[in-house]
């Protein structure tokens, strides 16, 4: 693999001369790792508005540590909700994943769940959405998970 190089092209190297040390932190980098090894998945929804789900195999085991929901446009109608399950489990979080009826494009809502949110290597996470409110509101799930 070649090293990393500079904005003015030269290699990226630490006191030694070695640029092994820089290269894994810049595959970390370019990776997607984000500190504490926490890593996440992106579950997009064309609509959260239509009743249904999107699911994803956890790679490796960890804890889900914090979801956060966006919309990317507004909702109307009534209050849309979002629920988490491993393996068919319900994830116990403080408060709800909801938009609410007058929520608009860009609203961001974040809980750190409580209970059930260990996973295991090859559990199913799913993402639910109940599609009670109306317009069509599509967005995206972000699913934080701190590896073990």
């Amino acid at each position: 693999m070649a090293a990393p190089y500079t904005a003015s092209g030269n290699p990226i190297a630490d006191s030694a001369g070695s640029s092994s040390l820089m290269r894994a932190e810049f595959v970390l980098v370019q990776a997607g790792f984000t500190t504490l090894s926490t890593e996440f998945f992106l579950v997009v929804f064309d609509d959260f508005n239509t009743a249904g789900s999107r699911s994803f195999v956890a790679p490796f085991a960890g804890t889900i540590e914090k979801v956060d929901w966006v919309i990317d446009a507004g909702n109307s109608g009534a209050d849309t909700d979002v629920t988490l399950e491993i393996q068919g489990n319900l994830v116990g979080f403080p408060g709800d994943l909801t938009q609410a009826a007058a929520d608009t494009a860009g609203n961001v809502e974040t809980v750190n769940p409580n209970s059930t949110r260990t996973v295991a290597v090859g559990d199913r996470v799913e993402v639910l959405t109940d599609g009670v409110g109306s317009g069509v509101m599509p967005g995206s799930v972000m699913v934080h998970i701190l590896r073990v």
